[in-house]
């Protein structure tokens, strides 16, 4: 087959039926080429549904990427469809003729994408679910007015993503300014309560997109290819960074019975002594690289490592408070290093006593190191301060000589 392509590029052919040979058989392998399988489609929703690798694998990446931001499709409801639609999805990737005459057929007939049942309801759907998403993912209290303006222009995002998907366009821009609109009238005007209505931003974005919907107009491979990384990029980095607050502010951990919200066990975790000295080893890290090379630094860091003594177990084995003062401290170990010093030992107990010797150094070491960065912050912080109140007696100086003058 190969050896019949190559004699139809290189050298001309008279015979007609050779080179109607030649074209038929280049035809069938540009097809089983790009043809897509059902049992792969359904094996990459089994195994990757919910980061939407099926659809990545039927090149439907505007779907892919709203499964990903929605969770599997509003929480596995998309995947659900998306199991019956597969077939369908196989048909339109392999370039089924009834999929091409369909589309050519309506533009001959219709100036705009006629208007779809099945995509207004996934509108709706998607652009509430990143409302709702959003308008959890913010404090109430917190940051009140960042919520107006970001909610409006997550549920247009949502809106505009789903057309898309339905091969249909319009301008993000008019679809934002309906969300706006809708939401100012509903809340404003006529005082709709959001938990009657949660469509409050949803349903002006989708008039609007509804009202200025057109075909997708025909671009180089190469401008839609970009065009699609940047949308990708965009959407994962927006809805991933209101996932991740939206489960920081409202997801809870059982701890010995009792739900712990997930944000104070953030907050104590980076109050905690394993990471203040994760970021001690951090530091020294970043030292030792430019002193001894990357390889060898990488050999001695240790990160959250088990052996590494705890604050907490330091003090216990010095056997002193936490309150202890830094002059008493270092009298109680160097009277317990003078107590535990092997050369102060019989042979036969100068092994075990260098291991508690040891143990004592590695303790008031701990210790040290975490006074020592307490008293850096404590410090910073002081001048901060200092400085923020110089700054504003020199403004009151400033007001006061302008107003003097």
């Amino acid at each position: 087959m190969e050896g019949h392509l190559r004699v139809f590029k290189d050298d001309p052919i008279k015979d007609e039926d050779a080179k109607n040979k030649a074209e038929v058989c280049s035809e069938e392998i540009d097809v089983k080429e790009v043809k897509k399988s059902v049992i792969k489609a359904y094996m990459w929703l089994i195994l990757g549904g919910f980061v939407g690798a099926h659809h990545i694998y039927l090149g439907n990446d505007y779907q892919a990427v709203l499964m990903i931001a929605s969770v599997g499709g509003c929480y596995g409801l998309g995947l659900i469809l998306d199991f019956f639609y597969i077939p369908r999805y196989i048909e339109q990737a392999n370039n089924h003729p009834y999929f091409k005459d369909l589309q050519e057929l309506e533009k001959m007939h219709f100036k705009k994408p006629r208007l779809n049942a099945g995509m207004i309801v996934v509108q709706l759907a998607i652009g509430v679910f990143f409302r709702t998403l959003v308008h959890k993912a913010i404090p109430y209290t917190d940051y009140t007015m960042i919520r107006y303006l970001v909610l409006p222009a997550a549920s247009s995002l949502g809106v505009w993503l789903v057309g898309k998907v339905f091969h249909a366009q319009s301008s993000f821009r008019a679809t934002l300014l309906g969300a706006y609109l809708s939401y100012f009238i509903l809340k404003y005007l006529l005082n709709i309560p959001i938990m009657y209505f949660p469509f409050d931003t949803t349903l002006g974005a989708v008039i609007v997109y509804a009202r200025n919907r057109s075909y997708n107009t025909s671009q180089s491979p190469g401008k839609i290819l970009k065009h699609k990384k940047k949308i990708f990029v965009a959407t994962l980095l927006i809805m991933g960074s209101f996932q991740g607050c939206y489960y920081y502010n409202n997801a809870t951990i059982s701890i010995e019975g009792i739900e712990v919200p997930l944000r104070d066990v953030v907050v104590e975790f980076f109050n905690s002594s394993a990471w203040v000295e994760t970021k001690i080893a951090l530091r020294q890290f970043y030292d030792e690289v430019w002193v001894i090379g990357i390889v060898p630094a990488l050999n001695r860091l240790q990160l959250f490592n088990t052996e590494t003594l705890s604050e907490e177990a330091a003090y216990v084995m010095l056997g002193v408070e936490e309150n202890i003062t830094s002059v008493a401290l270092k009298k109680k170990f160097r009277a317990l290093t003078l107590e535990y010093h092997p050369d102060k030992q019989p042979p036969e107990k100068r092994e075990e006593a260098n291991e508690k010797f040891m143990e004592l150094k590695a303790a008031y070491e701990v210790i040290m190191k975490m006074r020592s960065y307490r008293t850096k912050i404590e410090s910073a912080k002081l001048l901060k301060e200092v400085a923020d109140r110089l700054n504003k007696l020199g403004k009151k100086d400033k007001k006061k000589g302008s107003d003097e003058l």
